[in-house]
């Protein structure tokens, strides 16, 4: 084997042979001449053998001598007891006098069971202890695989925390009473039956990768026992050897739920690691996305029970699900399959389908499933004295299969304490049933009109036998019991030990009284993880529903549950559990289930202060329960708010500020959790800074910030200022993408769903993403087609021409340290203008150069070093239809990819050089690109042909194109700052060129019919024009301080979006020239693609940080405290030596101090340098600050007066990248990237030292004789709190970390421990935290 730890994955298969030999013991009377018995055991076993056979025939490398022959023998040891259980189990089916066949002949005893249980435990054991045994050091050094990386994860496997796939079948048993014939065939060999016919659409190898069970009715028609059945039948586990996944949705399902049951499916296969970082997700794209990562090799049968249209499900929930299917196999070979079952018209359903209905009332399925409940076999069920007996019934049940099921597991109770002839209990129960108001006389047309009256009759049968039948508020009977499980969600499990709380019993009598209501059909008793549970059928919790309303009323139920969850320490004791610590079965079910027994229960008041609570919410979110809870505060918001639009008393000030309060908590949490793990610490930080701002106006969320205050563990980080962003910020949502790169194009369609792609930095992928209006986010990656291109002499080495040009674009600086060869990098990546590197001609023109022409080949170096042996992506763009991405490449080709099938369908040639941009119309029919041959082109998508001739009149490279909506015309703008619009049809311009622009055109749009065109420049203005006229359409729209990088325009042409380099996103009023609103800001990196809504409302934005975000443009003005800050990114923080204050340096060209203490700003801000501040340092007392600049000058202020110390101290040739200053103030030394260091008297203004760079350390301390933060005075505590990455990391005193405050791309991230003070620069921001121990 490869590793020498796949015996970890027998642990799998051998708890399923306990599991299974422990539910066989709890259900042994249901085997009784049933030969199921032996051969289920029988099954497992197998799986067993041939897991632990297929680990004995692989070698074991990497291991010491030693510890390859303890693994052997114990391999050896498990194997020989299998073999050994192999030939008794068969030997017991085979022979009739064996011990199990007997059993099976009803003449068994539950000895046997529980010995083989025992036999089973010890294996299971043996396996266990046989893993533990792993020497993990030797075993992998004599590979190089990294030691400690891999003792970690086996170790988590161990502890069911790590990552190791075990195929596993994740389904429920069907009850024994449950007749469900797989393999039923007629005359003419087919399947007869509704099941059979199901299963076989499931096994048929065709295109159909979903399978659909349909019901026609009101349910109760078998469709969740056959799903059952086929996920335990023989052949359909042989063909789906990487598992079957059982699901279960329900009516009162939702996203959140939906959830869940993914993370339960991957943690059953192994993926415990998986699952959890699922949980953690708030997007359920994402979480689908990890769900087909991890079962993308295995051939699975995923199956979903019941699902509907309903809360936050959508009517195309099957095909988003349906990438479930996308998994294993090649051509022909089998592939994973989807099966579901629904009873919802209005969702979408795809793939074949089998219809279930109720059976012929009194056919041969019909009679089978009747006789098989009541456990009486075909001479009984034929005998004269209850054959009348028995077609009443059946025509009562009217085929319905549950009807069915119930009416003969309550035949079967009578029958097994019936004193007299068996036949007889027939008639008693029919009896019984007549008995009953609710039947009428003339036998009903189906089986739902008799359901109740069956359901009514297995009740009085048990009060009549079992004797509690009293319905008294001291003592519960059986009919006040069922009534009470109208508290529970359809489809779902209750543990007994809740029920027990309702119930008023003791766990043992809760246990005898539920079992004594499964065996009369009304309810399912489950065991999962030693835990006991309820399940009762959709329409039998509608019975029990309905006799409620007839009692107490269903809401008293509700308030009596409630009671039961907040017993003992009240609901907010589950917050107190320790970080990562599990939970209880019981916990769970409260957790997932308060809100709508709260709800339901008219506990309006304590449902809120829940909301309020920052220990919830923290809960929440360290129990991945986010969805549930939006659901639930979004649900009580519409409710408060509609009581006061109705008139209704209820809504006062106080309700209006909870509601804001909920609200705001709710935003904060969906911005939190992608910075959020599991510790409290690091989770009350981001929700405490996402809303500190409104205490002043909001008394709830003072309440909040003084629980978190009080509650968070220490140490913890508490905002001082602004640190992350506000949860009522502008900002409303956030996509994270996996890579980094320029190439982004981002879009809006008319629905508000997001979408956009992005060639990956290297060019050797193309991720596309897609986020639905329910925040749904979906990721393909397209790869395999193209690699990475081998540079030519000179692509890597920088352009002075550029460097130059660089050092004027200062207010653009992306990264001072990167300096401007990262610059270079970035634009050539962006652009590719062949500024030292060469471009390929691998064109249709150029035949002679391709990958089939012998000539070019490694032979022929000569060749080869001017032309790269394979392409690479250098743009790309998503239809708004999504089902298609066109990507330009190198070579000048263009590629159309299918999004679902990942696969290229059309190659369009033509360009003779780099394709540099790309766009599509809005119906996806017509693709234009621009190039570095100064061609614009258009291509039909259909045929994949170009459209007229090339479209030429740019006398330098296209920068940008873009497209009307109906492929009409086309806008490009060039670097010969030119804009040109074109006539597709007529292949020709359409009037004048549009000319105004003093620098490159980067970024182009046009309007839907083409009239109106937006265009942005390297001259950071941008303006709009008139197609028509030819001339500009008002004033020129200029604010931004760095080159226009992209623009988009509404769809009436009102409004204008811009994003740019200095990495802000404008929005501008096209009539007056003016911004609609402030500068959107938050990006900490530039902005490289935006789009606008139809309506101009809102925006998005992507941004070579790696995020795409949406902004509201609409949203009020903030109520709260003012938020204040740089214009410009912080490059540079510094404290004071009593750390009371702390300076700042930005892009912007300012210095401000700023008060630790209430994090407001001292004075106005220090103005005076020409360029960005690099960096900033401050004297000990605080009194004085000096500034470094890259307008290469030195400056220091005095914090007091707000003025100047003297004048600037200049002499570095290149930036000033660093500074320090004395204690006092009176001396500074500076770095700067001319490579010298030096010391300056600030009082007299002059140089007293040069030196050179690499001695920076020696000359700060020989001329300040300071110490700095971080010296070894602090060691002690800096190893136990320090920065790493952008995150405040805790080392805790077992090893572990835990974060305690994580920043969005912080800069300059400093710890004071002396003072126990954080700062950090947070995009134009100047974070200030407080560690507090």
């Amino acid at each position: 084997m490869a590793d020498p730890y796949s015996i970890l994955g027998l642990t799998g298969p051998a708890e399923q042979v306990v599991r299974l030999i422990a539910s066989l013991i709890e259900r042994h009377k249901a085997y009784k001449e049933n030969k199921k018995l032996s051969t289920e055991m029988l099954t497992a076993y197998t799986i067993l053998q041939a897991d632990i056979t297929a680990l004995k025939d692989r070698p074991i490398h990497g291991t010491s001598s030693q510890h390859t022959g303890l693994l052997q023998r114990e391999i050896a040891g498990i194997s020989s007891f299998i073999l050994k259980s192999l030939e008794e189990l068969q030997k017991e089916l085979d022979d009739p006098k064996a011990r199990l066949g007997a059993f099976a002949s009803a003449m068994g005893d539950r000895e046997v069971l529980e010995k083989r249980m025992q036999e089973a435990d010890r294996l299971h054991k043996r396996i266990v202890q046989a893993s533990t045994g792993i020497d993990t050091r030797a075993a992998v050094e004599s590979i190089g695989i990294d030691t400690r990386a891999t003792r970690a994860d086996v170790e988590s496997i161990r502890r069911g925390t790590g990552n190791m796939f075990r195929a596993s079948i994740r389904a429920e048993l069907n009850p024994a009473s449950i007749c469900v014939k797989l393999d039923s065939q007629g005359s003419d060999g087919l399947p007869d039956t509704c099941e059979s016919r199901l299963k076989a659409a499931v096994l048929r190898k065709d295109k159909n990768e979903q399978v659909g069970a349909t019901a026609v009715g009101q349910g109760g028609v078998g469709k969740t026992c056959a799903l059952r059945a086929i996920a335990h039948d023989v052949e359909i586990k042989a063909e789906f050897s990487g598992g079957v996944y059982f699901m279960s949705l329900g009516k009162d399902g939702n996203v959140g739920r939906l959830i869940e049951e993914l993370c339960l499916i991957v943690e059953a296969s192994g993926g415990n690691q998986t699952a959890a970082e699922m949980r953690e997700q708030s997007e359920f794209g994402r979480v689908l996305a990890k769900v087909q990562a991890w079962f993308c090799s295995h051939v699975c049968l995923f199956i979903i029970d019941d699902v509907w249209v309903v809360n936050d499900i959508d009517a195309n929930i099957l095909q988003k699900l349906s990438v479930l299917a996308d998994t294993a196999g090649g051509s022909g070979a089998r592939r994973s399959r989807l099966l579901y079952s629904t009873r919802d018209k209005e969702l979408r359903q795809i793939g074949e389908r089998v219809a279930f209905e109720p059976r012929e009332k009194e056919g041969k399925e019909a009679v089978d499933m009747l006789a098989h409940a009541s456990e009486a076999n075909g001479e009984e069920v034929d005998d004269a004295r209850c054959k009348e007996a028995v077609s009443e019934i059946l025509k009562m049940c009217g085929g319905l299969p549950l009807a069915l099921n119930v009416a003969g597991t309550s035949v079967r109770y009578m029958r097994d304490r019936w004193q007299g002839e068996l036949s007889e209990a027939w008639g008693a129960y029919l009896s019984r049933m007549k008995s009953r108001n609710t039947i009428r006389e003339k036998s009903p047309q189906d089986g739902y009109s008799s359901l109740n009256g069956t359901l009514h009759t297995s009740l009085d049968i048990l009060e009549s036998y079992v004797g509690r039948s009293a319905e008294t508020d001291d003592e519960f009977s059986f009919r006040k019991m069922h009534r009470s499980l109208c508290v529970m969600k359809k489809q779902d499990r209750i543990p007994l030990s809740l029920v027990g709380d309702l119930w008023e019993m003791e766990e043992g009598c809760t246990e005898r009284c539920a079992k004594e209501m499964e065996r009369v059909g009304l309810v399912e008793v489950q065991y999962e993880r030693g835990c006991g549970g309820l399940r009762v059928h959709d329409l039998t919790h509608d019975f029990a529903v309905e006799e409620a309303k007839k009692k107490e009323g269903v809401e008293e139920w509700y308030k009596k549950m409630a009671d039961v969850c907040r017993a003992g320490e009240g609901l907010l004791a589950m917050s107190e559990g320790r970080d990562g610590e599990g939970k209880s079965a019981r916990e769970e079910y409260v957790f997932e289930n308060i809100y709508r027994v709260l709800k339901q229960g008219g506990c309006v008041e304590e449902l809120k202060r829940l909301f309020l609570s920052a220990r919830w919410v923290k809960t929440v979110i360290r129990r991945g329960g986010v969805w549930q809870y939006e659901e639930a505060v979004k649900g009580l918001s519409r409710d408060l708010k509609g009581k006061r639009g109705s008139g209704k008393v209820g809504m006062g000030r106080g309700d209006e500020d909870a509601v804001d309060g909920m609200v705001l908590m709710m935003r904060a949490v969906r911005l939190s959790v992608p910075f959020c793990g599991e510790n409290s610490a690091g989770i009350y930080f981001q929700l405490y800074g996402r809303v500190k701002h409104k205490a002043r106006d909001s008394s709830c969320v003072r309440k909040m910030l003084e629980e978190i205050e009080r509650y968070a563990p220490r140490p913890w980080v508490r905002p001082v200022s602004e640190c992350v962003a506000r949860a009522d910020g502008k900002m409303v949502e956030q996509i994270v993408l996996p890579h980094s790169g320029t190439e982004l194009q981002v879009g809006m369609d008319s629905s508000g769903e997001v979408y956009g792609c992005q060639v990956e930095g290297s060019g050797a992928k193309v991720m596309v993403f897609t986020q639905s209006a329910e925040k749904e986010t979906k990721m393909v990656e397209l790869e395999g087609e193209f690699e990475t291109e081998s540079q030519g002499p000179g692509a890597n080495e920088p352009s002075s021409q550029l460097e130059r040009e660089f050092e004027t674009e200062s207010q653009g600086l992306g990264d001072v340290e990167a300096s401007r060869l990262k610059m270079c990098r970035r634009f050539r990546a962006c652009f590719g203008m062949c500024f030292g590197s060469v471009t390929s001609e691998v064109t249709a023109e150029n035949p002679s150069v391709t990958a089939e022409n012998p000539s070019v080949t490694t032979e022929n170096p000569s060749v080869t070093a001017e032309i790269p042996s394979v392409t690479r992506a250098t743009c790309a763009t998503l239809c708004e239809r999504k089902e298609n991405v066109v990507v330009g490449y190198e070579d000048g080709t263009l590629r159309l990819w299918s999004t679902s099938e990942r696969k290229i369908l059309r190659i369009f040639r033509g360009h003779k050089s780099k394709v540099v941009c790309v766009a599509m119309s809005g119906d996806g029919r017509r693709v234009v690109s621009g190039s570095e041959d100064k061609s614009v082109r258009v291509w039909d998508v259909e045929r994949g042909a170009q459209v007229r001739e090339a479209l030429v009149g740019h006398t330098g490279g296209v920068l940008s194109v873009a497209m009307s909506g109906d492929g009409s015309r086309v806008v490009s703008g060039s670097d010969d700052t030119s804009v040109r619009v074109w006539d597709v049809e007529k292949g020709a311009q359409v009037g004048e060129v549009l000319v105004g622009h003093t620098d490159w055109v980067l970024s182009v749009a046009m309007s839907g019919d083409g009239r109106h065109v937006v265009s942005g420049s390297r001259d950071r203005s941008v303006r709009v024009w008139d197609v028509e006229k030819g001339a500009q359409v008002g004033v020129v729209l200029v604010g931004h301080t760095g080159w226009v990088w992209s623009v988009a325009m509404s769809g009436d042409g009102r409004r204008v979006v811009s994003g740019s380099w200095d990495r802000s996103v404008r929005v501008w009023d096209v009539e007056t020239g003016a911004q609609v609103v402030e500068a959107l800001v938050g990006h900490t990196d530039w902005v490289v693609s935006v789009a606008m809504s139809g309506d101009g409302r809102r925006v998005v934005s992507g941004s070579v940080d790696k995020s795409v975000r949406v902004w509201d443009v609409e949203k009020g003005a903030q109520v709260g405290e003012a938020l204040v800050g740089h214009a410009g990114g912080v490059r540079s923080v510094a404290m004071s030596g009593d750390g009371r204050r702390v300076v700042s340096g930005s892009r912007d060209g300012s210095v401000r101090v700023w008060d630790v203490e209430t994090g407001a700003q001292v004075g106005e801000a220090l103005v005076g340098h020409r360029g960005p501040v690099l960096s900033v340092a401050m004297s000990g007392d605080g009194r004085r600050v000096v500034s470094g600049s890259l307008d290469k000058s030195v400056r220091v202020w005095d914090v007091e007066t707000r003025a100047q110390v003297g004048e600037a101290l200049v002499g570095h040739t290149d930036w000033v990248r660093s500074v320090a200053m004395s204690g006092d103030g009176r001396c500074v030394v500076s770095g700067s990237g001319d490579g010298s260091v030096r010391v300056w008297d600030v009082e007299r203004g002059i140089t007293l030292h040069t030196g050179r760079r690499e001695d920076w350390g020696k000359i700060k301390r020989r001329f300040l004789k300071t110490a700095g933060l971080g010296t070894a005075s602090r060691a002690g505590r800096t190893s136990q709190i320090f920065s790493r990455d952008g995150r405040i990391v805790q080392r805790r005193e077992d090893g572990s970390e835990a974060v305690l405050a994580q920043l969005d791309d912080p800069r300059d991230l400093r710890i004071d421990h002396d003072h126990g003070v954080a700062v950090a620069g947070a995009g134009n921001l100047v974070a200030i935290m407080k560690l507090v121990v």
